[in-house]
């Protein structure tokens, strides 16, 4: 199994960061990658949600692990991922971090196709840095919108 991890110290609040990291149907605001997520079931831990690539390609998602205020993790549903992917697991967190937070991303994953998958791992590494700055450069921007008091969306 592969990881890829990344975090960013965020001059927010853990819980002001929380309701940002924590908001299922809000996601594909923040993830360049998605043109839709929704949660079609549940909440916290035991719900799922569907995401859409830009691509229109669809998966689900299923939430196997809620700690409120600190750390989820969505397991993939990767049946009818448009990725070539096996297994693949993200972890969402957030901790205090002297007078902000420190928000992580963590994603455990395994290509298929033997070899071949694991040379598509390292070759994907690049795109998955440069997502998820992105991804949480956005998540940054509505966090700190919030510390802040301003509307959504507008830093």
């Amino acid at each position: 199994m592969s990881r890829f991890e990344i975090d960013r110290r965020v001059n927010s609040s853990r819980s002001q960061a929380w309701e940002v990291l924590a908001d299922l149907d809000g996601w594909a605001a923040h993830a360049p990658n998605l043109s839709e997520s929704r949660v079609i079931q549940g909440a916290g831990g035991g719900a799922v949600r569907r995401c859409y690539n830009n691509a229109g390609k669809g998966w689900s998602e299923t939430c196997t692990l809620w700690e409120p205020g600190r750390r989820y993790v969505m397991e993939v549903d990767t049946s009818d991922y448009p990725y070539p992917i096996r297994v693949m697991r993200g972890t969402f967190s957030v901790d205090d971090d002297g007078a902000g937070c420190l928000v992580k991303l963590r994603f455990d994953y395994e290509f298929k196709y033997g070899i071949f998958g694991r040379v598509l791992g390292v070759m994907a590494r690049p795109m998955l840095t440069h997502t998820c700055k992105r991804l949480l450069d956005s998540l940054e921007t509505e966090m700190l919108s919030r510390s802040l008091g301003t509307p959504q969306g507008v830093a």
